[in-house]
This record gives C-alpha cells, sequence and structure tokens, in this order.
C-alpha cells in the first residue's frame, strides 16, 4: 500500500472498499501487523485555526479512508448536549412543582371553606388569628414532609436504576444525604409558601357571620 508506513487507512484507499473497525488486540491479528499510524496534530499558541481546519480537511479528502476527530468540538457538543438535558430537566422540575403548589393551594382552600363554622367558633371563644395560622401552617409542614419523603424514596431509586444502566449491575447507589435535605428544606419551604396564600381569608373572616352558618 503506498500509505503504508506514513497512515493507516482502512479501505487501502479504494472508494469502494470495506472498511473494517476493530480493537487494538484484534489488529495485528486480521492483518498481520503490529504497530499502526496516528496522526496527532497539535495547535501551538496563536496558531490559525482556520487555516489549520482548512489544511487538515484537505488532507483527509486526498487520502481515502481518513478521518479527523476533534476532541475540542466532541467536548464542546457534550457541554451543549449536557446544558440541554439541564434546561429540559429544570424545566420539567418546576412544571410539576408548580402543579403542586397549587394543588396545595386548593387543599387549603377547601379546608378552610369547610371549616368556617370550626373556624368562627374558635375565634368567638378568644383564638387569635395567630394561632389559626399556626393551625394550618403546621399542616402545611406536614404535607411538606409527606412530599419530601416520598420524593426522596423516588429519586433514589432513580438513581439506583441509572447507576445500574450505567455499570451494567444493580447495585445501592451511596445514600444522597445532602441533596436529600436540600430537597426537603425546599418542599417545606414551597408548601409553606403556598399555605400562606389562602389564610388571607382568615383575617378578613367575619366571626358573626361563621358562627351564623352552624347547623
Amino acid at each position: 500500500d503506498d500509505y503504508d508506513g506514513y497512515l493507516s487507512v482502512g479501505n487501502s484507499g479504494f472508494t469502494n472498499g470495506v472498511q473494517v473497525i476493530v480493537i487494538d488486540q484484534l489488529y495485528p491479528v486480521l492483518t498481520g501487523r503490529d504497530t499502526y499510524a496516528e496522526l496527532l496534530p497539535l495547535l501551538t499558541e496563536g496558531a490559525d485555526r482556520k487555516a489549520f481546519d482548512q489544511v487538515l480537511e484537505k488532507f483527509c479528502q486526498e487520502i481515502p479512508g481518513t478521518m479527523s476527530v476533534s476532541y475540542e468540538q466532541t467536548d464542546q457538543q457534550l457541554e451543549e448536549s449536557f446544558a440541554q438535558i439541564h434546561l429540559l430537566a429544570w424545566g420539567l422540575i418546576l412544571f410539576v412543582g408548580l402543579i403542586g403548589v397549587l394543588n396545595i393551594i386548593n387543599t387549603v382552600y377547601t379546608n378552610i371553606h369547610t371549616r368556617i363554622n370550626e373556624i368562627g367558633t374558635q375565634r368567638a371563644i378568644g383564638m387569635s388569628v395567630g394561632s389559626l395560622y399556626r393551625t394550618f401552617l403546621w399542616e402545611g409542614v406536614y404535607y411538606g414532609l409527606i412530599a419530601a419523603i416520598l420524593g426522596c424514596a423516588a429519586g433514589y431509586l432513580c438513581t439506583v436504576f441509572v447507576q445500574a444502566a450505567a455499570q451494567e449491575e444493580l447495585s445501592l447507589a451511596p445514600l444522597p444525604f445532602l441533596p436529600m435535605v436540600q430537597a426537603t428544606a425546599l418542599s417545606i419551604t414551597a408548601c409553606l409558601a403556598a399555605t400562606c396564600i389562602p389564610l388571607r381569608k382568615i383575617a378578613g373572616m367575619s366571626i358573626v357571620g361563621a358562627i351564623e352558618n352552624l347547623e
């Protein structure tokens, strides 16, 4: 071959040749050669990148079977892919979180509406608005803890499955303690914030009107 000792090509320069990609250990078994050549060009500081790319592209076109691999472009593509995955993941998290917050607000509104008589009676016997607030806020903490427990359990199972898919072996992953604590704190904070919105209805509630609705 004309390129022997200079550059290794898989199809020996034939346009319609067959190119076989094998591992390093199999190459000498198939070809009878124990060496092969690679070109690893390095750019020095201040080099003309555009000119270099043109020369490299022309070089690959002149020698059939030759291909160039840029680790810089590969890293850039990976970074762009990871950025898109992160963006989609955060979008999904925010969407699901918004639905959860709206559900909590609706639940608290419904809870207040069904307990108007009870709230009116408690206010009539001297219970302060702040005490009523604390009652509902503790319910918000309860919702947040339940959501955090279920979310942490589901997240850990997903971590185990992803690790099993990557390592092709099912095993327990290290417990992500810090992310779980952060998720729990965020869950409780979101539930408390969602609970505070309907509580404004209690402040403007008429005690007399609530008691008159007693059956």
